[in-house]
């Protein structure tokens, strides 16, 4: 043969084997994982996404809110079915006698949700928690299980220290029609969070055992194996935690090895295990990566064109730069004569252990100055160390009068001047902790057109006070305004005859940490919510934007909100930043919505 040709010959051989091996190693690339997830109480459905079972991204998006039974999305398990459509079933409130149900083709459009009342006809039945699907083939059809207590089973494991959960099923092939629910497994003491992996010829189940709460007595996962995927199941000799206080658990295979992750629910994160065999586990939590504030949920593998469009539905458009420089948070900004300042909490600090308040300057917005430190709790102040949160400032009489959270007391000093010096006229708290029935922080000072103050303030409930004249003290005991999804960062503002009480909702460590108003005809309240909340929350790489306030552009209908947000890319609860957006009203005189992505609009 002509060795050219040969040659030739070779070289195409390879091509094609190299071919073939680039084709097959993308199509493995492809698999992917997604891990389910939901914030706060159950606000909805979050996604991560990973590509080796380890290290998660999150998605920064609720991809379906709630909106059937009691209106939560806790506990959201998918599983796809071999046409290729997710079927997401999760847990409705906290004493509801069904489910939640919704599919989707592409886990970004939904179908209308279905609330399935699995345990309606079941008498006694005091709630359907954590439900989880699973296909048996051999039947051909999913079998659907969750937690529930029904009063009068189970008497012999009936405990004034933790509820009395078994796990219960139904079955059904097109979603539409179900069985009647039948006890699954008793493993003969309450139970939660069932999970069901296929491993070699037999089933797994992992549950966790209830926790003794009052007795800080934390309950095992257990384990438990069945030849039938409705077993009998019968439990492992070793739990695969015990003496932690941990839920939650999910089982997933990856490569070789089968992974248990469960929610260290106490302390906000996650652990794992893996193991090949089921009964030798090395602990790996400190080599897997899960997002903050990832919430009981389950893995599943998908194909990775579906990561594709799951990130191509969100928006991850580059977010406006922070206006101060390093962390800040709970900015009060205010305008005196033709220049803006900011009061922020300096951030940065575990614990929030902050011990002094500085203050930026504008005449721009833009460019700001900092003034320094104008209050050092140690220094300044006889009745407080450290933790200094939330401060307002406000103006009467030719003095400026500046509020701070301070040792977890609220605080009043004084000044001739905005940036300060200020002095401790009272030598204690304005408001003492344990004053009043919440947190004894974040101070707002509101004065109406006639000149009269008031002081509003608390976290957990929200309070108001009118002040005296020399806005020192107060003129009576404040009164209780707290409206429903009250958390903290009360501000109020007037427009148009309305008084605008807008405040901070869920915690300030939380990614889904959101604003909200109501609206009321006099500033003592009541407060009515608004239909269209939040006016303010985070999206895509943008979370946690909350504690904000407002200022208005002197003589004239233009407003801007001052807010802080997770610092970008790493931040979190500790480590935030100050940002500014435009914020804008309705004819109608409701508050549109502020978008987070858009820079605000230049000072003229």
């Amino acid at each position: 043969m002509d060795k050219s040709k040969t040659n030739r010959t070779v070289k195409i051989i390879y091509l094609l084997c190299l071919l073939i091996s680039l084709t097959f190693s993308g199509n493995a690339a492809e698999e992917m994982y997604l891990f389910t997830s939901f914030g706060g109480d159950g606000d909805g459905l979050h996604l991560s996404y990973s590509n080796d079972g380890y290290n998660w991204v999150d998605l920064h998006e609720i991809f379906l809110k709630p909106a059937v039974g009691n209106k939560l999305m806790r506990d959201p398990h998918i599983t796809q079915d071999t046409d290729g459509v997710f079927h997401l079933v999760w847990t409705t409130g906290w004493h509801d006698k069904g489910i939640g149900y919704a599919r989707s083709k592409d886990l970004v459009n939904w179908s209308e949700q279905k609330f399935i009342p699995v345990m309606a006809d079941t008498e006694g039945t005091k709630n359907c928690w954590a439900p989880e699907m699973f296909y048996d083939d051999a039947a051909g059809e999913y079998i659907i299980f969750w937690a529930s207590d029904v009063e009068g089973r189970f008497p012999d494991t009936v405990s004034q220290d933790r509820m009395n959960n078994r796990t219960y099923y139904v079955t059904t092939k097109d979603f539409k029609t179900f069985s009647k629910a039948e006890l699954f497994f008793d493993p003969g003491f309450d139970h939660i969070d069932a999970t069901i992996i296929k491993f070699s010829d037999s089933f797994v189940v992992a549950v966790k055992e209830g926790d003794k709460q009052k007795q800080r007595v934390w309950g095992p996962i257990h384990l438990a194996q069945a030849e039938m995927v409705k077993g009998p199941y019968t439990l492992m000799d070793k739990p695969l935690v015990s003496n932690q206080r941990a839920e939650g658990p999910t089982l997933a295979k990856v490569g070789d090895d089968y992974i248990a992750y469960f929610d260290y629910y106490g302390e906000g994160k996650y652990g794992a295990y893996k193991t090949r065999d089921f009964k030798t586990w090395t602990d790996i939590s400190g080599e897997v990566r899960v997002v903050n504030g990832q919430r009981h949920g389950t893995v599943f593998k998908v194909a990775g064109t579906v990561v594709d469009k799951l990130k191509a539905s969100v928006d991850t458009a580059k977010a406006p730069a922070p206006v101060l420089a390093g962390f800040n948070a709970d900015p009060h900004i205010a305008v005196f004569g033709d220049e803006y300042f900011i009061y922020p909490t300096s951030d940065g600090h575990d614990g929030w252990g902050s011990t002094s308040f500085s203050c930026y300057s504008s005449k721009d917005l833009r460019y700001w100055r900092s003034h320094g430190v104008i209050l050092d709790l140690p220094r300044d102040l006889g009745w407080a160390q450290k933790h200094a949160w939330a401060p307002a400032i406000a103006t009467k009489n030719g003095k400026y009068y500046f509020y701070v959270s301070a040792g977890k007391n609220i605080g009043v000093v004084v000044a001739d001047r905005p940036e300060g010096p200020y002095k401790d006229p009272l030598g204690k708290p304005l408001i003492a902790s344990g004053e009043y029935n919440a947190q004894m922080i974040d101070p707002m000072v509101f004065v109406d057109e006639d000149g009269k103050g008031y002081i509003y303030f608390g976290s957990g409930k929200c309070f108001v006070a009118p002040l005296n004249d020399d806005m020192i003290s107060l003129k009576e005991k404040a009164k209780d305004i707290t409206t429903p999804g009250f958390r903290e960062g009360a501000f109020t503002l007037k427009r148009n005859g309305i008084y605008y009480l807008m405040w901070s909702e869920n915690d300030t460590r939380d990614p889904q940490y959101c604003v909200a108003y109501g609206t009321s005809k006099s500033p003592m309240g009541p407060f009515v919510k608004a239909e269209n909340n939040p006016v303010l929350k985070g999206k895509g790489i943008v979370k946690a934007a909350g504690h904000h306030s407002v200022v208005k552009v002197p003589g004239r209908d233009k407003y801007y909100i001052a807010y802080h947000r997770f610092g970008i890319p790493d931040g979190n609860g500790y480590k935030r930043e100050t940002c500014i957006g435009d914020l804008d009203f309705n004819p109608d005189g409701t508050i549109k919505p502020v978008d987070v992505f858009k820079e605000f609009t230049p000072l003229k």
